[in-house]
């Protein structure tokens, strides 16, 4: 068996594994077995009041998806609406390495305001 047969293996296996740390989500209509962390986007700058701030100036919601490449229809790309679990993010980036996408969204509003 190959690395890359052996990593493929694992991502279905080990990482995106209901019993270890997939969970089901759904990812732009479809239910996907999937990683969802906050912790990845945590770089962002924090405003006086302690919540998140983007470049643009708007507060959010911040979440990091990884997910099996097959699992979507395409590759999300940056700037682009997407829904998880059927709340509106946009994507902020997304990456693809050995079968898995990194999907970094955020879910933007005005301060004290609904989500944009």
């Amino acid at each position: 068996m190959s690395f890359k047969d052996m990593v493929a293996a694992d991502i279905s296996a080990v990482f995106l594994n209901p019993d270890e740390f997939g969970e089901t989500h759904t990812l732009e209509g479809k239910e996907c077995i999937c990683v969802v962390s906050g912790d990845l986007t945590g770089d962002r700058k924090a405003n006086v009041q302690g919540g998140k701030r983007t470049p643009e100036g708007l507060h959010g919601d911040y979440v990091t998806v990884c997910v099996k490449t097959s699992d979507l229809s395409k590759i999300p790309a940056e700037g682009t609406p997407f829904r998880m679990d059927g709340k509106r993010y946009v994507v902020d980036k997304c990456t693809e390495d050995m079968g898995m996408l990194t999907i970094e969204l955020g879910a933007y509003r005005m301060r004290g305001g609904a989500f944009a």
